[in-house]
């Protein structure tokens, strides 16, 4: 265990050796006119710096922790895990157990092939959906994000939200287009729930032209239910991609679909994909514990109480003090945006108040509070956060509102 050291030399050491001090950009607190924060230690709700401060937490690993920071079943499991051999190199029945774990819960899903990030199980599935086709363009979001790669040769990009704009774009484009990717809730503008009736038209779109409709569930799935946004929303795809939650915080990634499309995967079909790291066991023993845990307790009833609590109470805080704010919320995913318009695709999103919210995180974290900091990430609840975190959070932000106007 890391012993507590000086925030400043651990910065300038990390400055030193990491590009930007940090291994992702938005740890950078760049957004926010911050540093970056070095942590060490998390258990349920709450995180741990380099000095012992403690923060309450709502980044939960960028949503990828749903059981709260280190829960008992994951720990035990990683290390029964680690005990037997940390890499094996071949298969091991804990693959097909997780997987099979997936495909009990989503039933669009009959085989999965695992990766080791959200982005290389994106990439995977557009090379897919071209093998699938023969066709070689891509159609993707504006706002939605799909990991850091260049998903095809040629990638078409129509706003979020916009059904107009996606016909058209399907009717000039469509002959070459292998898929179409969203995320069924957008969670990379900030949370940006689909307007009713959007992924029905997106579905029967894509279906007439034979194009692939893929959900990038990286974010929502096994969060909005154990279904993912699909179950949820009742709109079905024919790829979906995972990430996240079914690593049960460990590094993973994931395409599922039909047998009859998985099976154009090497070795069954000419569609390559392999790598020395999927199908890690550590990855795989966390997320069998996790989605295990999350099948014996189910706790989205509870999440969903609890972050629309959450919510209700930062609108009642903003109103109070005059603050214009809106609140876009799916499940236990939430984004605040500082605009006086509802926020319903990335235009919207980038038109809100970035100064505001950047006041808003900062005057959080100096009350021990950390929420995402950028204002184009969700904040996250996990089981871990009990209603009082969340009268807290409440709480801290009335009082940034008020000295606002002070």
């Amino acid at each position: 265990m890391i012993a507590a050291t000086d925030q400043r030399s651990a910065l300038e050491e990390a400055r030193r050796y990491l590009v930007g001090g940090v291994n992702s950009p938005v740890r950078a607190f760049r957004h926010i006119g911050g540093e970056p924060l070095l942590l060490h230690r998390a258990k349920g709700a709450e995180v741990e710096d380099v000095q012992g401060r403690r923060f309450l937490d709502f980044i939960a690993g960028w949503g990828a922790i749903l059981l709260g920071h280190n829960p008992p079943a994951v720990v035990d499991a990683l290390r029964r895990r680690a005990d037997a051999g940390v890499l094996l190199g071949l298969t091991h029945p804990a693959e097909a157990e997780l997987a099979r774990l997936i495909t009990e819960a989503v039933p669009s899903v009959e085989q999965v092939r695992f990766t080791v990030s959200g982005t290389e199980a994106d990439l995977t599935a557009a090379r897919l959906a071209m093998g699938i086709t023969g066709r070689r363009a891509v159609l993707a979001f504006d706002g939605c994000y799909h990991g850091h790669a260049v998903l095809a040769p040629e990638v078409i990009r129509v706003p979020y939200n916009d059904p107009a704009a996606l016909e058209a774009a399907l009717q000039r484009h469509g002959q070459q287009l292998a898929c179409v990717i969203v995320e069924p809730v957008a969670a990379n503008m900030g949370v940006v729930p689909p307007e009713p009736g959007f992924l029905a038209r997106v579905r029967d779109l894509t279906s007439r032209q034979g194009i692939l409709l893929v959900f990038d569930e990286v974010v929502t799935g096994f969060r909005l239910g154990a279904g993912g946004a699909q179950g949820s929303l009742g709109v079905t795809p024919d790829l979906t991609v995972f990430g996240k939650i079914i690593g049960g915080g460990l590094p993973i990634g994931a395409v599922g679909g039909p047998r009859r499309l998985l099976q154009r995967l090497a070795p069954e079909g000419d569609v390559y994909h392999g790598g020395t790291f999927a199908g890690h066991p550590l990855s795989m023993a966390a997320g069998i514990a996790a989605l295990r845990e999350l099948a014996a307790h189910p706790p989205y009833e509870s999440l969903e109480r609890r972050s629309g609590r959450l919510a209700d109470g930062l609108l009642r805080e903003s109103r109070a003090h005059g603050v214009s704010l809106r609140v876009n919320r799916a499940g236990s995913m939430l984004t605040v945006f500082f605009a006086d318009r509802p926020v319903r695709n990335e235009a919207d999103a980038k038109a809100s108040r970035r100064d505001r919210f950047a006041q808003w995180a900062r005057a959080l974290l100096a009350q021990g509070i950390l929420v995402p900091p950028s204002p184009f990430e969700a904040l996250f609840l996990t089981t871990a956060h009990t209603d009082e975190h969340v009268e807290r959070l409440i709480r801290a932000s009335g009082e940034a509102f008020q000295s606002w106007h002070e």
